[in-house]
């Protein structure tokens, strides 16, 4: 089984929401992996931090991660324009792999088309596109639908965390 999990970064990506996960995924044993939409490059972040991209989602077979990241901040209205990252995410999900998302991070999960019969949470303002896209929206600090964890804010970041991780852990 794979180690590997691919946390995805863009310019404006809600700093905790990229550095808590990828801290938490690396304690727990996993090999977290700063993918964007061009390896190599720095991404800032909303609150100023550096993040470099250490490879792109054609650099990476989404069967051999157990699993992708999508934090919110506003990476993802920038995320969900790139075809490759919306693939990738879509055949991670296919693959078996885990696919979580925090905030507006769920935007990239429509836009993947992996929203519908699941259990879902979000940022608020984006409550009704991950309805329309097929999910039951329910207002908790975290929701875990088979091999897909959603989280609301930052202040669920420690439920986010702790299902990421166990979800991880069962793959």
């Amino acid at each position: 089984m794979s180690k590997k999990v691919a946390v995805l970064v863009e310019e404006n990506v809600h700093d905790l929401e990229f550095w808590y996960p990828f801290y938490r995924i690396a304690e727990a044993g996993f090999e977290p992996i700063a993918v964007g939409p061009a390896a190599g490059k720095v991404y800032t972040g909303k609150l100023g931090t550096s993040i470099e991209a250490a490879a792109s989602p054609a650099d990476l077979s989404p069967s051999d991660v157990a699993g992708v990241v999508v934090p919110g901040g506003w990476a993802p209205d920038r995320l969900r324009t790139h075809r490759s990252v919306v693939d990738f995410v879509r055949e991670v999900s296919a693959s078996g792999g885990v696919v979580a998302a925090i905030c507006h991070g769920g935007s990239v999960l429509v836009s993947a088309g992996i929203l519908r019969g699941a259990r879902a949470t979000s940022y608020k303002s984006i409550r009704d596109d991950m309805v329309l896209a097929g999910a039951e929206w329910v207002d908790e600090p975290v929701v875990v639908s088979g091999k897909l964890v959603t989280s609301r804010t930052p202040s669920d970041l420690p439920a986010f965390g702790k299902a990421l991780v166990e979800a991880l852990q069962s793959r």
